[in-house]
């Protein structure tokens, strides 16, 4: 069985298939490019999370081979997108705020990372992070707000067409790390990742000196915190703190078993299998780091 949150891109895909051509084998599990002669996609809005209204990239879960994986070819952009925030009015509160950790997510994934330079995507996404957290914020106030929800949906997609990741590596493995847990858990893409995210930043935020600065960075242009008398590391930890504690206030699930995921030791090791080497910017998560990472994640993270 099959499922995707971006089902209307891999229709897509399938109309360009040949007759001995199977859509994931063939495609999703390799990444061959998709073929040109696609039916055109037009997408229509019904929350603001993912970014997919702008961009060639989609997630497929396999459920009969417990596999996520994502997959990103040109053809799959979508030709038009209809953005209505009339749409998002009575979505459940758990869908927009697992829809905002996604998009939040997003813009982390594409700012901490190499090289540490005067970039003005990284000014950009900081002003990104501050408007999500305001628009998050008047969501859970106002939830059949207009504005707050016509913001909501030009966050999202800021936070995923591409323009903040230039002049960056990029840096997916928390998206990496997650797609192991909803592909053997039936839990939303966003509790996931609230789960593993700060983790995953305790994890890397000193692997190097350039990582420990642009956390501290974050730290104060993203979350106002005072690095007075404060040394770098102090202030990204009281970054990371301030960040899991905003979670934490807004309803995300922070642990493995308050998302239903047992933390015994067969269970960790297939995730880890799943993740593989991840990759990673500031530091290459191995399948080894992966398990740890996995591992920290059956408490809320503390310094």
């Amino acid at each position: 069985m099959v499922r995707s949150s971006t089902a209307p891109k891999f229709i897509s895909l399938g109309s360009g298939l040949g007759e001995d051509e199977d859509l994931w084998d063939d495609y999703v599990e390799t990444g061959k490019p998709a073929p040109e002669n696609l039916v055109p996609l037009g997408v229509v809005l019904t929350t603001a999370a993912t970014g997919s209204e702008m961009g060639d990239a989609a997630v497929l879960t396999n459920w009969a081979r417990n596999r996520k994986l994502g997959y990103t070819s040109f053809p799959l952009t979508p030709k038009f997108s209809v953005l209505d925030p009339t749409y998002l009015l009575t979505l459940p509160d758990e869908q927009t705020t697992y829809g905002f950790v996604d998009m939040f997510c997003h813009t982390c994934e594409q700012y901490f990372s190499l090289p540490s330079d005067d970039n003005l995507s990284d000014e950009m996404v900081e002003a990104i992070q501050r408007h999500i957290l305001r628009s998050w914020r008047a969501c859970r106030r106002h939830p059949r707000s207009y504005e707050a929800r016509s913001n909501a949906m030009w966050d999202s997609t800021l936070a995923l067409n591409r323009v903040i990741s230039r002049g960056k590596e990029e840096d997916w493995v928390t998206h990496g790390i997650e797609h192991a847990l909803s592909a053997y858990f039936d839990i939303p893409h966003g509790a996931g990742l609230a789960v593993v995210h700060p983790h995953w930043m305790k994890y890397v935020y000193t692997s190097r000196p350039e990582a420990t600065a642009r956390f501290a960075r974050w730290a104060v242009n993203v979350w106002g915190v005072d690095s007075t008398g404060k040394s770098e590391r102090e202030v990204a930890e009281e970054g990371i703190e301030r960040y899991a504690d905003f979670l934490r206030l807004v309803g995300a699930l922070l642990t493995l078993s308050e998302v239903g995921i047992p933390a015994d030791l067969a269970t960790l090791d297939k995730l880890a299998d799943h993740a593989g080497d991840v990759g990673g910017s500031y530091r290459r998560i191995t399948r080894d780091d992966a398990r740890a990472i996995l591992a920290s994640c059956v408490t809320p993270v503390v310094f």
